[in-house]
């Protein structure tokens, strides 16, 4: 067997047992430890992000270091609370830099990746970002590597779904005022304009407590259709005052409504019916999503979302690639990053491109009593 594809035949096998595997089972046979890094949000505005990241890598270490680790060694990491602020970042991750790791996972949200990514560049080390948006494939940097699908993707596919399958003619677009909010607005009025098909764009802060103005002025538009693409906290707030508002229209939004954290905050009036590209659904019928499901809720005792299921994947992303590379070198890593090519993880199929993207395709989910269920998986080339 070559040994490019040893952490996949692990995967593959570890999925199939489905939480039957033993903890443990070579940890005496390990030589040495390989360290990698973790920027996440543990506190801050959305802390379950941080701590569903936490847990999904967790959870991927403790499955690699009982199948062998990589290249015989322990794989670990070193943590440190980003607290989702882009200051905080820069410090956490410049100090992650200093602690000899060979390469780092997160920071996750966009505006954080771009923030730190000339740290990373400087260091020569490899970075993995769940930042979605378009702007950070313009970054000109060879280490940075995104373990999610870019917004050029999500957004095309929920401006299609407007147009082709709700047959919307003028549509509503909720963006926040950040890197993420203004990459998917400017993509889904790209797709839009090339549709011929009218729209009206209005935004919004992070941390904003009332979005009524921006929603009467949808209203007043007569819009058909709502396109919302947000942070966490946003759109929950989205959500409520539109159900609020009487504005009853078909809506489809970003990744983060899916997750149960958002979700748990929400009456299920509020946002039933409502559509999301997303990375991940933990209702997929996948096999390899499934023994991931079994074996998250055998450890935390509840499903897993789309941060669990991004980050998980991003370490055996990386754990490959350092058992491809044959080595700790950061440069060697990097090299082996840019071949990953028909992994298969709760993720998606991690094949990287020249612009370090590494999945092409997103789940088109409907939430029905608060549940998402998959409808379709669109791949864009």
């Amino acid at each position: 067997m070559k040994k490019k594809r040893i952490v996949a035949v692990i995967l593959s096998l570890t999925m199939m047992l489905s939480g039957a595997m033993a903890t443990g089972v070579y940890a005496d046979e390990l030589d040495g430890e390989i360290k990698i890094g973790l920027s996440c949000a543990i506190t801050g505005n959305f802390p379950l992000a941080g701590q569903r990241t936490k847990e999904g890598v967790d959870l991927a270490l403790e499955e690699i270091n009982a199948n062998g680790g990589v290249l015989g060694k322990k794989l670990v990491y070193t943590v440190e609370d980003d607290q989702n602020t882009q200051t905080t970042a820069v410090n956490v991750v410049t100090k992650i830099l200093n602690e000899d790791v060979c390469a780092v996972i997160g920071p996750h949200t966009s505006g954080n990746a771009a923030a730190t990514s000339e740290l990373y560049k400087n260091a020569q080390i490899p970075f993995l970002t769940g930042g979605s948006s378009p702007k950070l494939a313009e970054m000109d940097n060879p280490y940075f590597f995104r373990i999610r699908p870019s917004d050029t993707i999500n957004g095309q596919v929920a401006a299609k779904y407007a147009v082709e399958t709700l047959e919307a003619k003028k549509i509503g677009i909720s963006y926040n005022n950040n890197d993420f909010g203004t990459g998917g607005r400017d993509v889904v009025i790209e797709a839009l304009e090339e549709a011929g098909i009218d729209y009206v764009a209005v935004g919004h802060n992070a941390g904003d407590k009332d979005l009524t103005g921006q929603i009467m002025q949808l209203m007043s538009e007569n819009v058909d259709c709502i396109i919302s693409w947000t942070d966490d906290a946003e759109v929950v707030l989205t959500a409520r005052q539109l159900y609020e508002l009487g504005m009853d229209v078909p809506v489809i939004a970003s990744a983060g409504i899916v997750m149960d954290q958002v979700l748990n905050l929400l009456e299920p009036e509020y946002v039933e019916g409502w559509y999301a590209v997303t990375d991940f659904v933990s209702t997929n019928d996948d096999e390899v999503v499934k023994g991931f499901v079994d074996n998250f809720n055998d450890k935390y005792g509840y499903n897993p979302e789309l941060y669990a299921s991004s980050y998980y994947s991003a370490t055996y992303v990386l754990a490959d690639a350092i058992e491809r590379a044959g080595s700790t070198d950061p440069e060697a890593i990097r090299e082996a990053l840019t071949k990953t090519s028909e992994l298969k993880l709760p993720e998606g199929l991690y094949t990287c491109d020249e612009s370090g993207d590494m999945v092409h395709g997103c789940v088109v989910a409907e939430i029905k009593d608060k549940v998402p269920t998959m409808i379709d998986y669109v791949t864009v080339e």
